[in-house]
């Protein structure tokens, strides 16, 4: 049973992280690893306010948080963008039914 996690980032804008996200996209899609570890899928989406989401489903809250507990190169790169408090994390078990697509 997969898992949705959303990640707020606090004091994030979205053109800010769209800025910095530029100038390190290889260096990320290199490094970040996610699919190996167990994400599914993964999006960043901004909020009406232009707070910065991470939206991902993985296979387990636990391979979620291995793969968070080593990714010294994502936290590295999201000092750059303005974190104003640590990222806040939440999850969602999927409920299988039958009108999902």
């Amino acid at each position: 049973m997969s898992v949705l996690v959303m990640v707020e980032l606090p004091g994030t804008q979205a053109e800010k992280f769209l800025e910095v996200y530029g100038r390190h996209a290889a260096r990320l899609d290199e490094t970040a690893g996610g699919r190996s570890a167990g994400a599914l899928h993964h999006m960043f989406v901004a909020n009406e306010n232009g707070t910065v989401l991470v939206v991902d489903e993985w296979t387990s809250r636990e391979a979620f948080e291995a793969f968070a507990a080593t990714s010294d190169e994502i936290r590295a790169v999201l000092a750059e963008v303005g974190l104003s408090a640590p990222p806040v994390t939440t999850a969602y078990r999927v409920l299988e039914t039958s009108d999902r697509f």
